[in-house]
């Protein structure tokens, strides 16, 4: 596999549906036929315990001395979808790092694009934070896609990942590009979420995706049951979003 694509799924803002959209998007393209790799770097491991692993007993993370990149990749409980865990010791990642001079970019370094030739995509989760960890994840991407809650304190956040996007790429990786804003828990018939995305495609015209990711349910459900949603509820409104966002994402060059 050549020409593997690294996206970093960030928002500072907790609840913007950042976890949902990094495990539901990596499995929609795993199901697309597109082998995909998440790396779970949120120390709470929710995507982790999501697709099958379990944070509390999870081996080491990936900044951990002595740990193969290649040798911490487990399969998840999604065909085609490989895992790379959360560990409880990420927990301390940001103390540890915080002492290294080059530490914004230790992830890139552990993880050489030769060791992720295996895959399309690489779907990197990150935690509700500007610290090291979104920072190393921003550093060894390609872009980043950036779930905004459809709501109008929501865009507070923006302005944060924007400015954190524009740092990395001025210090550490200028390859690295905005793939979009994906508007999340989008409720059509209120019409105050409509009016978010509006605002948001005015100031970013370019930049804010097609898909909106609708409010549903299933969506809250499908955790409990340890697989994304088009394995938990194929035929719902959330499966329908996050196939065509994974389908908006393969499109484009």
């Amino acid at each position: 596999m050549t020409d593997t694509r690294v996206i970093a799924i960030a928002n500072h803002k907790g609840g913007a549906a950042k976890t949902t959209t990094a495990v539901n998007l990596a499995a929609s393209l795993a199901q697309d036929g597109q082998p995909t790799l998440l790396i779970d770097l949120d120390p709470q491991g929710n995507a982790s315990t999501w697709l099958g692993a379990d944070a509390d007993t999870a081996g080491p993370s990936v900044f951990d001395p002595g740990h193969p990149f290649g040798s911490l990749v487990r399969a998840s409980s999604v065909a085609g979808l490989a895992l790379l865990p959360a560990a409880p010791s990420l927990a301390e990642a940001e103390r540890r790092l915080a002492q290294d001079r080059s530490a914004e970019t230790l992830l890139s370094r552990l993880m050489p694009r030769a060791a992720l030739a295996e895959w399309r995509y690489v779907i990197i989760d990150t935690p509700p934070a500007r610290g090291l960890l979104t920072i190393n994840a921003l550093a060894a991407a390609d872009r980043a896609l950036v779930p905004v809650e459809a709501h109008i304190m929501a865009l507070t956040g923006v302005v944060q990942i924007l400015g954190t996007i524009r740092l990395v790429q001025e210090s550490c990786n200028p390859a690295l590009s905005l793939l979009g804003f994906v508007v999340c828990r989008f409720n059509t018939r209120n019409r105050h979420c409509a009016e978010v995305r509006e605002r948001l495609a005015a100031k970013f015209p370019r930049q804010v995706l097609n898909t909106v990711v609708r409010e549903n349910i299933r969506l809250a459900e499908a955790p409990s049951f340890g697989v994304p949603i088009a394995a938990y509820a194929p035929s719902s409104t959330g499966a329908a979003d996050y196939r065509a966002l994974a389908a908006e994402i393969v499109a484009m060059p």
